[in-house]
């Protein structure tokens, strides 16, 4: 069996250009934005429901800088710079979580959140690696950070709210 790594290669080895490989971003970052936005709705928490907006929210800017360049066939005006080490989220302060105790489906969610933004950071990645153009290059270099940076915000947050649950 493959690893999701190695199926992330598979597929973007697959693309038939770059047209191809941003549309397909285009549907995952909806994908994603739609998933946020659904567990938002569904959240009594505040602070998951924070999360995943601001989540959404991210993802609505990367499918921006996404269809930008589609249909404009120019790179978005935004730095391409990702600060190694910075965070792109803002604090989530799990140890005053209020609204009864997380439950494993909380945590589920979060996974399945991972999972997602592993998935993206890695295709990105693969993509920024088969594009001559250097400026292509790290635009999805910038947005596999992005995605990386959402992974570490995940991660934190999965991390704290299992540390919570232990303790209680």
């Amino acid at each position: 069996m493959k690893g999701a790594y190695q199926n992330v290669v598979e597929e973007v080895k697959n693309l038939k250009g770059i047209e191809e490989a941003v549309a397909l971003a285009i549907e995952r970052e909806k994908e994603a934005r739609d998933f946020y936005l659904s567990k938002a709705a569904l959240m009594d928490r505040p602070k998951f429901k924070e999360l995943y907006v601001y989540l959404a929210n991210e993802e609505v800017k990367h499918l921006r800088y996404l269809e930008i360049y589609r249909d404009q066939n120019e790179l978005p005006l935004t730095s391409t710079e990702v600060p190694s080490g910075q965070s792109f989220a803002p604090e989530f302060n799990m140890g005053r979580t209020k609204g009864g105790e997380i439950t494993l489906g909380d945590a589920g969610i979060l996974v399945a959140a991972l999972r997602h933004e592993r998935k993206s950071e890695d295709f990105y990645s693969e993509v920024a690696k088969r594009v001559d153009d250097e400026s292509l290059k790290k635009f999805f270099e910038m947005l596999a950070g992005y995605e990386r940076g959402h992974y570490e915000l995940i991660d934190q947050f999965l991390e704290e709210i299992t540390r919570f649950r232990m303790q209680t």
